[in-house]
């Protein structure tokens, strides 16, 4: 199973559907199967343009889930700020990334491509709003949940794996809105 998350990394309600996808996915039985695929979303453009190429460019060193914690740590619970250079260096630095690789794309524009194909494909599909999760590439939910709705989303997709949307003639919610029969 895949978890595509656009989530913006100073945006609280990011920060607690992240918290809560992760309490959901350690409870569920099946939670050791999922890949979670993190794409960048910014709530307050350009905001956090910078942090997440940053977080691109840790991605490329293996080092983006342990940048991305620390990011939503330092931007949300402790009102770092994701504008100030010397603040996603160190961020950066911390979670293992080159220095002089994370200086030398904040002096550029490398990796901005990544940010505008992630914004791109999130308005293609159609939300406004961070965070939005979209599980096997079929069931969306929107917003931070707690982690019984992502649980019974979960649940639900696995159940319906073979399924598309249109064979079971029900809403693609992933059970957010509770029209799937997920009792969500």
């Amino acid at each position: 199973m895949i978890i595509d998350i656009w989530a913006d990394l100073a945006h609280l309600d990011s920060y607690l559907a992240k918290v809560a996808l992760e309490s959901a996915l350690a409870e569920w039985e099946h939670g050791d199967e999922v890949e979670i695929l993190w794409h960048a979303y910014q709530v307050e453009r350009p905001k956090t343009y910078d942090a997440h190429r940053v977080v691109a460019l840790a991605a490329a060193a293996g080092r983006a889930d342990q940048l991305r914690e620390l990011m939503m740590k330092a931007f949300v619970t402790e009102q770092e700020s994701p504008t100030d250079p010397a603040v996603l260096l160190r961020l950066a630095t911390e979670a293992g990334v080159d220095a002089a690789d994370t200086e030398r794309i904040l002096g550029n524009d490398e990796y901005g491509y990544d940010v505008r194909v992630d914004e791109a494909t999130a308005a293609q599909i159609g939300f406004g709003a961070a965070p939005y999760l979209v599980i096997d590439r079929k069931y969306g939910v929107g917003g931070p949940q707690p982690s019984g709705v992502y649980m019974n989303a979960l649940q639900y997709a696995h159940d319906h794996v073979d399924e598309t949307p249109e064979e079971r003639g029900a809403s693609v919610c992933g059970g957010a809105c509770g029209s799937c029969g997920c009792g969500a």
